[in-house]
C-alpha cells in the first residue's frame, strides 16, 4: 500500500460533486437524518471537494413504515429549503398507490427529480403488474426510476446458480425493456462484489448494443472494500468507464455512453454515519479520491481523467436528475 502511495500520488481535482444515492429514514438498525448528511455538505471535504447536492429517498416508504404521500411529503419538507438537497419520490408498490404518488407531484410540482424502487425490500418483483401504473406514470413524464439492484453470490463472490428475482440487473433490464423511454438506474451497480459488478457491466453495454432499453448505473458501494479496508485499484468503476465509452469493444458505433454511470454512496448508511463513525468524512473524502487517483493513474483513461471525474461526479447526475422539471 505504501509503495502505491508513492508511486500514484493523490490527485489535486477540487470540484463539485453531486451524490445520487443517499436515504432518509430508517434501516439496517440505523436512523439515516437529514443532520447526517448535512455533516457532509455543511464542509469541504478534505481533499477541498464540495457536495454541491445529494439525490435523498425516504427509506420509511419503501419498507411501508410511512405511506407513499406522506412519507415523500415529510422528507420533502424537510429538504426543500436546502439547496444541497433533491428528492426522489419513494415507492411501494406493494402496499402503496400511484395516485397517492400523483398526488405528490401534482402538489409539489418541480420538487421531485424521479422515482424510487426497491423490490428486495419488498420482496416484489418488478415484472409484477403492481409496477405497472408507476413506470408508466414515468414513463408520461419522462422521469428517471433508480432501482435497487443486487445479485445472489457464493460466499467467494461469484454468481450464485439461482437469480434474484427482486433485484438481479438481468431482471431491471428485462422490465426496462418494456419502458424503453424511461431511464432504469441501477444503484450499485448489481451490489456485492466481483461477479455482481461485472454482470451490471455486461447487462449496461447488452442494453446500449441492443437499444431496447434505458440503463444507468450508480456506483455506491462499488469497489468500496469491506468496513474499514481502501479497495485502491476500483477495477469495476474503472471497467465500466472503459466499456460504456466502447474501449476494448468490438465493433463499437455508439459513441461515448459513460453518461450513464454516476457517482453515489448510499450516505449516511454505514460507514458513512457521521454519529456513529467518527471517520465517516474522511470515509467519504478517501472513497472519493481513490476513485480519482484509479483514473488519472490509468493509462488509457488518464489523459482525460478530468473530463471523465467531472462528468462522474457531477455531469452526469445533473443531466438525469436536475436537468428536468417533473
Amino acid at each position: 500500500m505504501i509503495v502505491h502511495f508513492l508511486q500514484n500520488p493523490i490527485i489535486n481535482f477540487k470540484g463539485k460533486i453531486i451524490d445520487a444515492h443517499a436515504h432518509i429514514g430508517f434501516h439496517d438498525g440505523q436512523y439515516l437524518t437529514k443532520t447526517d448528511l448535512d455533516t457532509f455538505t455543511k464542509t469541504k471535504l478534505p481533499n477541498k471537494d464540495t457536495i454541491e447536492k445529494f439525490i435523498v429517498s425516504d427509506i420509511d416508504v419503501l419498507h411501508g413504515r410511512k405511506n407513499e404521500y406522506e412519507g415523500n411529503k415529510r422528507t420533502l419538507n424537510l429538504l426543500k429549503n436546502d439547496n444541497h438537497y433533491a428528492v426522489v419520490a419513494s415507492c411501494n408498490p406493494k402496499t402503496g398507490s400511484i395516485e397517492k404518488i400523483k398526488k405528490l407531484f401534482e402538489e409539489f410540482r418541480g420538487m421531485f427529480v424521479g422515482l424510487k424502487l426497491h423490490p428486495e425490500i419488498q420482496q416484489l418483483e418488478p415484472s409484477n403488474s403492481s409496477y405497472k401504473p408507476y413506470l408508466e406514470f414515468a414513463e408520461k413524464e419522462k422521469m428517471p426510476c433508480l432501482f435497487h439492484s443486487q445479485v445472489n453470490l457464493t460466499p467467494a463472490g461469484n454468481l450464485a446458480k439461482d437469480i434474484n428475482k427482486f433485484s438481479d440487473p438481468r431482471v431491471i433490464y428485462k422490465t426496462a425493456k418494456r419502458y424503453p423511454k424511461v431511464p432504469f438506474v441501477m444503484a450499485h451497480m448489481g451490489a456485492g462484489w466481483n461477479e455482481a459488478h461485472d454482470l451490471a457491466i455486461d447487462i449496461l453495454v447488452q442494453s446500449v448494443k441492443n437499444k431496447d432499453a434505458n440503463l444507468y448505473a450508480d456506483i455506491s458501494w462499488v469497489d468500496i472494500g469491506m468496513e474499514g479496508e481502501r479497495h485502491l485499484s476500483k477495477e469495476h468503476i474503472l471497467k465500466a468507464i472503459k466499456r460504456l465509452k466502447g474501449i476494448g469493444e468490438k465493433d463499437w458505433n455508439y459513441g461515448d455512453q459513460s453518461f450513464r454511470l454516476m457517482f453515489g454512496t448510499d450516505s449516511p448508511l454505514a460507514r458513512f454515519k457521521p454519529d456513529e463513525k467518527p471517520e465517516a468524512v474522511k470515509n467519504y473524502a478517501n472513497f472519493v479520491q481513490d476513485i480519482k487517483n484509479a483514473i488519472k493513474n490509468d493509462s488509457v483513461l488518464g489523459k482525460d481523467s478530468k473530463k471523465i471525474i467531472k462528468d462522474l461526479f457531477y455531469n452526469n447526475a445533473k443531466k438525469l436528475y436536475l436537468s428536468h422539471k417533473f
